[in-house]
């Protein structure tokens, strides 16, 4: 029986710990090639717990490479992973990482938004706008070398 007990909780150690490396791994923080730019690749489903996990990563990240810039890459994202959370209780999370954000001076860029998922958060009338998004990340990315006065050339050989 103290051999069954023992066993039980090297397992349950050892769930904890593929649990955070779950945890670790559901929100990257990538630097950018643009300077003082982190991107954040997001996929699979939504939960409350998730996105306080993933808005809690982004600010200390923010702090750790002194960003001025977040894009936030929807792209792996689709109307079905967002349907545990509610289209309405998204919308509110991800203005209160904004407006945290802006309090800290970054600016918060989104991208990747597929068709099914815009057409899903129009119908739902969640109140998500005033965010500044683009479809793609190429075209978010564009935008901000723009913005920062700066362009990638070809280099010849």
């Amino acid at each position: 029986m103290e051999e069954l007990h023992q066993e039980n909780e090297r397992l349950k150690k050892k769930l904890a710990e593929y649990e955070g490396m779950i945890k670790e791994l559901s929100a990257p923080m990538i630097p950018s090639i643009v300077p003082n730019t982190i991107l954040v690749p997001l996929t699979g489903t939504f939960s409350v717990e998730r996105f306080t996990h993933i808005q809690d990563k982004i600010v200390g990240s923010v702090v750790d490479v002194d960003a001025d810039t977040v894009i936030i890459d929807l792209t792996g994202i689709n109307y079905l992973d967002i349907d545990t959370i509610g289209y309405g209780e998204l919308s509110a999370n991800i203005k209160n990482l904004t407006e945290a954000l802006k309090l800290m001076g970054v600016e918060t860029i989104f991208v990747g938004f597929s068709a099914k998922l815009v057409q899903k958060l129009v119908l739902s009338n969640s109140g998500f706008q005033g965010f500044k998004s683009y479809s793609t990340f190429r075209s978010g990315l564009k935008s901000l070398l723009k913005q920062k006065g700066m362009e990638i050339k070809e280099i010849n050989k």
